[in-house]
């Protein structure tokens, strides 16, 4: 990343060997966590991420792996959220899409993906 390139947010999906990701700058940080995050949802961006995708009709947005990208601007640093299927090749990849240059990822249950995701919604 270039040192004067600011590091962006927004959602992202990967299906292995593309990512469809909607960065943007950074708006106000949210008083209550402090972070720089993006008023786009998964469900509402899916129609462009599932056409660059090539999903069917039939496929539904948390089919493929996905996440989001958030900055902290007390930090100075990104964060990768994500599944449990993301590699760290593809955060790398993530990374570089977002301009990041200091980032961490963490996971997170939204993003679930297989049994993992399953058995979120057993009873």
């Amino acid at each position: 990343m270039s040192l004067n390139k600011q590091p962006q947010i927004d959602m992202w999906w990967d299906n292995g060997s593309r990512i469809v990701a909607f960065p943007h700058r950074p708006g106000e940080p949210d008083r209550a966590t402090g972070l720089c995050d993006s008023d786009d949802a998964h469900n509402d961006l899916c129609p462009d991420a599932a056409m660059q995708l090539g999903l069917t009709d039939f496929e539904e947005y948390f089919s493929v792996l996905r996440g989001c990208v958030l900055w902290s601007p007390t930090k100075k640093t990104s964060i990768i959220y994500h599944g449990n299927a993301t590699t760290p090749q593809r955060l790398q990849k993530m990374g570089a899409e977002f301009s990041l240059n200091d980032w961490k990822s963490r996971t997170d249950t939204h993003y679930m993906m297989g049994d993992a995701n399953d058995d979120l919604f057993e009873d």
